[in-house]
């Protein structure tokens, strides 16, 4: 399994917790992913991880995937969502 991702064709260039955090938000398919979950999935047990890892990531995401038709959306109290959004014409 590639763990590469591309739009339209072109790869997006991704460090390997960028990677980790878009696999976790693609794999639950529409559904809320809490800070704790998406931290425990990309750091390892006995890696001391700063509270602020998670929304630079996401930070760092969204501006990746603007334009794409795809966004990471925050859910208050929930967490982090991706979403499908329709791009706008010009």
């Amino acid at each position: 399994m590639s763990r590469a991702f591309s739009i339209g064709g072109i790869l997006l260039q991704l460090t390997r917790r960028e990677r980790s955090v878009l696999e976790v938000l693609l794999l639950r398919d529409g559904k809320a992913v809490n800070k704790s979950a998406l931290s425990e999935k990309i750091f390892g047990i006995d890696e001391s991880v700063n509270p602020d890892a998670i929304e630079i990531y996401i930070h760092r995401l969204r501006k990746k995937l603007d334009g794409s038709g795809v966004a990471i959306v925050t859910l208050r109290g929930l967490g982090y969502l991706l979403e499908a959004r329709p791009e706008t014409a010009p």
